[in-house]
């Protein structure tokens, strides 16, 4: 049994699942099998590494589609757009001007919030 399937067995809640996935830095070899979990869980791991990408090196000149999918999925809509008018501006004003639309610098609590409600209504399912 990997975290994956011990929290799947044990949390009951959104915010904590979420919580437990960013083990994933501690249980690398997980990844390998992620293509075995549903996509709302490989949902919540791929905005996990955007955020901790985004924490730890900024925004990129890359494509951000893999995110842009999890994001719309979940329902974090505005961010999402964020990036998708990145995806066609490549300069150093688009990074800026993403970057500033960011939940990381105007409501991050509201976008976790919508990450911990999309786990809550997944693990109910």
């Amino acid at each position: 049994m990997n975290f994956i399937d011990k929290a799947l067995e044990e949390i009951t809640n959104g915010e904590d699942f979420v919580q437990a996935m960013a083990d994933i830095y501690e249980h690398t070899e997980v990844r390998e099998k992620l293509d075995k979990f549903p996509a709302w869980i490989r949902n919540i791991i791929t905005v996990i590494d955007y955020d901790t990408e985004l924490a730890m090196d900024g925004l990129e000149f890359k494509s951000y589609r893999n995110v842009i999918d999890a994001l719309t999925d979940i329902g974090v809509t505005t961010e999402a757009q964020a990036l998708i008018e990145l995806e066609g501006d490549v300069s150093q004003d688009g990074i800026d001007s993403c970057y500033s639309k960011l939940a990381l610098n105007n409501d991050y609590e509201a976008f976790w919030d919508k990450l911990y409600s999309y786990a809550d209504k997944n693990m109910k399912q």
